[in-house]
């Protein structure tokens, strides 16, 4: 697994807990969002999350080889009927190429590669990208419901 990425009703509370309790280092903020990257060094984010009405999931990411192994994991899950998602596409904050697939839940699993890694000895400089120009840099638009929280709403 290559990373998570959740909702949060107080996104401050919880971007102080991540960093001045358990370590995590800011990456970059995009509009209500906030990417950490761990101390020890690690990816661009070993976590994520969005300001929301409520806390909820909204994916998890899994790391494989190669771009061309994004778009055979997302033929796969097309083969086996979830073909509601989002790419092929690379990312700006992590620069990584991306395809999410919707889950039966309602939150989305991701076929990650390449994302920028940060070094332990390395001091990132955080950004602070809008919203529409930090989420991908090439690719389709994503879903209008992407950035929807989806738990607890009524079927």
């Amino acid at each position: 697994m290559s990373h998570a990425a959740f909702f949060t009703p107080d996104l401050e509370a919880t971007l102080t807990f991540y960093i001045d309790v358990l370590g995590l280092r800011l990456s970059d903020r995009s509009g209500p969002g906030a990417f950490l990257h761990g101390a020890h060094g690690s990816e661009h984010h070993m976590v994520a999350f969005a300001q929301s009405s409520q806390a909820g999931f909204h994916h998890s990411a899994w790391e494989v080889g190669s771009v061309d192994e994004v778009g055979l994991g997302a033929a796969q899950m097309a083969r086996a009927g979830y073909t509601e998602g989002w790419g092929l596409g690379r990312h700006v904050l992590g620069s990584n190429y991306f395809h999410y697939v919707r889950d039966p839940w309602g939150g989305f699993a991701e076929y990650s590669f390449d994302m920028d890694y940060v070094p332990a000895d390395f001091d990132w400089p955080s950004t602070e990208a809008s919203p529409e120009n930090g989420l991908y840099l090439w690719g389709p638009p994503p879903p209008d419901d992407f950035g929807v929280n989806s738990e607890g709403a009524k079927p």
